[in-house]
This record gives C-alpha cells, structure tokens and sequence, in this order.
C-alpha cells in the first residue's frame, strides 16, 4: 500500500512541480522591463551582467542597482461538470542587486545576485485540483560575477560565472480508500514534498557598436543541473490512526535530476535620433532537455515520466524615449509562445502562450536613476484533452499576471 501512495504522489508532483516558460523571468530590472526585456543590445546598466556581459562595459565608473520585482498572477482552470477553479496565490516579491566598476579603460567588472527561474502556486486546499497539487515552489537564484573586455573602441566581448542554488517545495491531496467498518467512505491525506541543491552557470556575450545609431548585440547562457534532494513526508489522515490500521506518519528521502535550460539571445538597437532608442531581440530557450524525469526514493523502484517540452523561440521589441535629461519614458512588447504539450498540460503550474505588453520611466537627480515599470502578461486560452498525467489534467486553462518592477541605480 505504501508503494502504490508513493508513485500515485510523484506522478502528481512530477505533472504540477516542474514548470514551463512561466518560471522563467520575463525581465530583471526595471529599465529593461519597461522595454520588454529588448535589452541585449541595450545593456548599458548593471543589470546587463545577466542581459549581456559584454555591456558591463558600458557602465562608466562605480554603480550600484537594487530592485525588486512584484508579481501578481491570476491562474483559472475549469474542468466539464465543475466549478471554476482560480488560484490564491499571493504576491511575489522577486529581488536583485548588481553592482559595477570600470577597473581601467578595457576591463569591467561585474556582481550579482538575481532568480533567472522562480515561481509560486497555491490553489485551494478544497480545490477539484487538490489531486494534483495545491502548492508548489521552484526557485534558481544566481550569485554572479562578470567581466567586459574593450577589444577595440566599438567591440565589447565579456563573460560571467554564477553559483546557483535552488529549492523546491510542494503539497497535493491524496484519496485514502475506504476500510469499513472502522473508515466507511474514503478520506484525504496530503503529501509534502522539500528538496534542494547547488549548481553553476555561465554566460558569454558581445556588444558591438556598428555606426553611431547601430548597435548589435548576443548572449549565450548555459544550463544549470540541478540534483533536488530532500524529505518526501506522507500525512495519513486522522481516520487512518486508528491502532487497529496502524498507519500514523510515513517519510521518505528522494532525490530528482532537474536541468535548468540553456538560452541564447540576439538583440539589435537603434537610435535614428539622439532621444529616441528602439530595440528588438529573438530568444531561444532549450526547453527540449526537460523531456523524461527519473525519481529515485529510498524504499521503492525508481519512476520515470514523460514531459517532451518543445524549445522555443521568443520575440521582443523595445521603445525609449528621452523627454529631458532628467525624465526618460519606455514601452515594449514580447511574445512568449509555450513549449508544454497540451497533453502534459497541468492545472497547477499551466504554462500558456502570452502576449507581455509593458511601460516604464525613468527619474534622474543628483547621482540617484529611479526607474520604475508595469508589464501585463495576458495568456492565450488553451484546451487539454487526452492527458497523460495521473490523475488527469483534461480542461481549460487561461490567466494572466501583472509585473510591477522598481530599481534604483546609485552613481558613485
């Protein structure tokens, strides 16, 4: 019996807890968030050691950038037969830090710390979808540092390497059977699942001013392996403590091999007058390496399941305008199509096709750029039929999410 509850778990974790393009962020800081992260041949502030490397140096003198990023998103899911289900997740608050530093006309230096992948999901504990999962983390948070070269006045070419930690947190219902006389109808329990693990990345990029009004630049950023290890603890329900059952509290230690995917991204911009910039940029995000996840426990065989994710392309395009010296206005569009299949298509962690539409500002005084942006991320509806999951995920799914992102970059 131990077993069977076992592997009927991790069939739900594995559906809910790995999570498409919806984990990745869609933009770190908030100047390029106001651009909808068309920022790879921008990178002109700190930030660019996760844009663009080679940017750092385009970072003149000492700078220091803190941000935080606030997501709210809005997840519904509807099944035939059933009630609309919506989440009840809260506020995330996302933050960043990076600092630079010109060491001499050639060389640059970069620090940071940022969460490339990260995301939250509660549902209901009462919710059709309890099944699946009612809660789950994932979080990739990155310690960076980054160096630029100046090979010549026009090219920058530089690189970083970042130490990575990562956790994972998660919770789902599971439906006990009946044991007449002493459980006459059939009883939930819950299962929750705490894992984490270190990994290292890195990046290389270029920037390579072309005229006066071109500039064209591309980054190349590595996969992250990630080995979750962690506590798998197994919460029978009241009606199953009976001495006679004999079943109180079950444990187990896992382990799951997770591959953070690897991204490449190539930019343009260009400024037909000294005041306005516009830029656009194609991603690639090799999510084709989340294909078949293997699951080891301590006490049963090990599992394996099938996600057969699609890499993808992404496309952005940015605007800023320049009002004085001191007030600078931007704009952006993204779109973000899914690479999760419909029939491996969850209700906790959906991913869908989104269209991001972003604006910003930016205030100079003194030695302080305050900037500051909003970006709706609206989801295309989609269908699942003919699920693979256990138990299955067949409905609809649609949502969006509002980004608010403040950052503040100090001139020393």
């Amino acid at each position: 019996m131990k077993k069977l509850l076992l592997i009927g778990f991790l069939v739900m974790v594995i559906s809910a807890n790995i999570y498409a393009a919806s984990m990745q962020a869609p933009s770190i800081g908030a100047k390029a968030t106001g651009m909808s992260g068309a920022f790879t041949a921008v990178a002109d502030d700190p930030s660019s050691l996760y844009w663009n490397p080679a940017g750092l140096g385009m970072c003149e003198g000492t700078m220091l950038m803190k941000g935080n990023a606030f997501i709210i998103p809005v997840a519904y899911y509807e099944v035939e037969n059933a009630d609309k289900e919506k989440n009840i997740t809260p506020v995330q608050i996302i933050p960043n830090c990076f600092f630079t530093h010109d060491l001499n006309d050639s060389f640059s230096f970069g620090l940071g710390y940022y969460s490339p992948f990260g995301l939250k999901q509660i549902w209901k504990d009462d919710s059709e979808l309890r099944y699946n999962s009612t809660r789950s983390e994932i979080w990739l948070n990155t310690l960076q540092i980054g160096v630029s070269y100046k090979i010549y006045d026009n090219l920058f070419v530089g690189g970083g390497i970042g130490k990575n930690f990562a956790k994972l947190r998660s919770k789902s219902f599971v439906l006990f059977r009946a044991i007449p006389p002493l459980v006459p109808n059939p009883v939930d329990g819950y299962v929750k699942l705490s894992g984490e693990d270190e990994g290292y990345s890195g990046s290389i990029g270029f920037l390579w001013e072309a005229s006066p009004q071109w500039k064209i630049g591309g980054v190349w950023r590595s996969q992250t392996e990630i080995n979750f290890e962690g506590e798998l603890d197994l919460k029978y329900p009241d009606e199953y403590e009976h001495p006679l059952i004999g079943l109180n509290r079950d444990e187990d230690d896992f382990t799951l091999d997770f591959t953070f995917p690897a991204s490449a991204s190539l930019g343009v911009a260009y400024n037909p007058t000294d005041r306005l910039l516009l830029s656009g940029q194609v991603d690639w995000t090799n999510w084709s390496v989340i294909d078949t996840l293997e699951v080891e426990l301590d006490t049963v065989d090990d599992l394996e399941f099938v996600r057969d994710w699609k890499d993808r392309y992404s496309f952005r395009l940015g605007a800023e305008y320049e009002v004085n010296p001191k007030f600078t206005v931007r704009g952006g569009y993204m779109w973000d199509p899914s690479p999760v299949p419909e029939d491996t298509l969850d209700p906790l962690m959906f991913d869908l096709s989104t269209n991001r539409f972003s604006l910003g500002a930016s205030f100079r005084f003194w030695k302080l750029d305050i900037d500051a942006a909003y970006s709706l991320a609206q989801g295309i509806k989609r269908e699942a039929e003919d699920s693979e999951n256990i138990p299955a995920t067949d409905g609809d799914y649609w949502g969006y999410s509002h980004m608010f992102e403040v950052s503040t970059t100090y001139r020393f």
